[in-house]
């Protein structure tokens, strides 16, 4: 298919409102990506509308609109909005009407799209910000944008997207976590981004993603594109983004490649420096020699969080049992044991002094809530 072929494949494609909306939902959701279930569910659809929406998702998956996250096959598709799908429609989608008898607004006007965007996330972040804390992340992220984008068509949804994940990143109960995994680089357009496309074809939802560079630059590289393209990864990359302290302090493994001390450092969190070659500028051949290096990198790290998370999890289990029998509910009167005791050691870890979880778990256990 030529480019001019896709493009108008992809015209015809979002032709459909509902897809407009549901780009919007996925754009504007808080893990970055979701199913088809919980995309239904979000807009308040009955289950038997999960097979409609995930003939949709698969329509913008066939157009480069949508990627799906994690290893495939799979029997749960995972689906997030590439970065492609943001610049070519995602401030029609923000545009499009939510819900019946909404209008539809002008995607010229910023102002009324931006306002719109601060309604939706002040909804969905509500129970842990307000609806000011909103508004003033959404035009700070606007105006970062604004400085960074060459053209101002698609600031809102891309507005949409980086106030969206930083505004996760903000409010997550767990900060530190092994699998919030952030890799950081100068322009945020090729090392960084490669490792965080393999990452999310390797991990899935198993580990949660961030790009970041330190003087990001306002488009992805070419030629990491193509070798990307070529591997089926290039829907899985995003946009260039600043270096913030939030998404510093919401991962537990940061990756820098390239450069040097300009990450801020908070304690309790693993930093690891991979000495990697800049891809920009170089011939494919290099290219594809760096994209392998980084995989066999990736690969290594996403065995490493595994494999420690199981270890975890093996001796919470195991001090659970330990201490089981210290905490089964006994009736004194009459000397017997309840009945009703649940089973597994997730309700006896549940009923134990705080003192001993932490002891179990350290400071590199603690798994985010999923």
């Amino acid at each position: 298919m030529t480019p001019d072929e896709l493009r108008s494949a992809q015209k015809l494609t979002m032709a459909n409102p509902e897809r407009l909306r549901l780009l919007a939902r996925l754009l504007t959701h808080p893990e970055g990506r979701s199913t088809a279930e919980d995309l239904a569910r979000s807009a308040a659809e009955d289950l038997a509308a999960v097979a409609d929406v995930e003939h949709d998702l698969d329509a913008l998956v066939a157009v480069g609109l949508v990627a799906v996250v994690g290893p495939m096959p799979s029997s749960t598709a995972l689906y997030r909005v590439s970065s492609r799908g943001i610049a070519r429609f995602g401030t029609a989608a923000l545009a499009a009407p939510r819900f019946p008898d909404e209008p539809a607004l002008d995607v010229r006007d910023h102002d009324a799209l931006l306002d719109r965007l601060v309604d939706t996330l002040a909804g969905t972040f509500a129970a842990n910000a307000n609806a000011g804390t909103v508004d003033r992340l959404v035009r700070e992220c606007y105006a970062a944008l604004g400085r960074q984008v060459r053209s101002s068509e698609h600031l809102p949804a891309l507005t949409a997207w980086l106030a969206t994940d930083r505004l996760a990143a903000m409010t997550e109960v767990t900060h530190g976590s092994p699998r919030d995994v952030l890799f950081v680089c100068v322009h945020n357009t090729g090392r960084s981004q490669i490792a965080a496309a393999v990452t999310r074809r390797l991990a899935g939802d198993r580990i949660r993603v961030r790009t970041a560079g330190t003087r990001p630059v306002s488009e992805p590289d070419t030629m990491t594109e193509t070798v990307l393209a070529r591997r089926g990864l290039d829907g899985l990359i995003e946009f260039p983004r600043e270096l913030t302290d939030d998404i510093v302090r919401s991962s537990g493994v940061i990756v820098t490649m390239g450069c040097g001390d300009a990450c801020p450092v908070f304690p309790g969190r693993r930093y690891l420096d991979w000495p990697l070659d800049d891809p920009a500028g170089r011939p494919i051949e290099d290219v594809e020699r760096i994209v392998d290096d980084i995989t066999a990198r990736v690969r290594a790290l996403v065995a490493e969080i595994d494999a420690t998370d199981d270890a975890v999890e093996d001796a919470v289990e195991a001090e659970a049992g330990d201490v089981a029998g210290l905490l089964v509910p006994m009736t004194a009167e009459v000397g017997r044991f309840d009945a009703a005791e649940p089973r597994g050691w997730l309700p006896r870890l549940a009923r134990r002094p705080w003192t001993v979880v932490t002891s179990a778990l350290g400071a590199r256990g603690q798994r985010k809530a999923r």
